[in-house]
């Protein structure tokens, strides 16, 4: 589980860096033709996604190998006969 502190720890990391765009935006945009923010934004934008996508990932494969160990425990209490293999699906 995630604690209050780790979630308040990423709340404000993600509250900076939006901080930052606008920041970016407020001082580096001057004309139509300046579009190094919206370039730099959206290189934010897809690398904050990128990472995401590997947590998810991350997120997965803990899944997986829960799902796996929870199998193996059952098929080690058929075989201890602790459970009984006809009622458990």
């Amino acid at each position: 589980m995630v604690s209050t502190d780790e979630k308040k720890l990423a709340l404000e990391h993600h509250r900076t860096w939006t901080e930052g765009i606008v920041k970016r935006n407020e001082e580096h945009y001057s004309s139509d033709s300046n579009w190094f923010p919206f370039v730099q934004n959206i290189e934010d934008v897809l690398s904050r996604i990128e990472h995401m996508t590997q947590r998810f990932d991350d997120l997965d494969n803990r899944i997986g190998e829960t799902q796996g160990m929870i199998k193996n425990l059952r098929k080690i209490l058929i075989k201890l006969e602790v459970i009984d293999d006809r009622f458990i699906f």
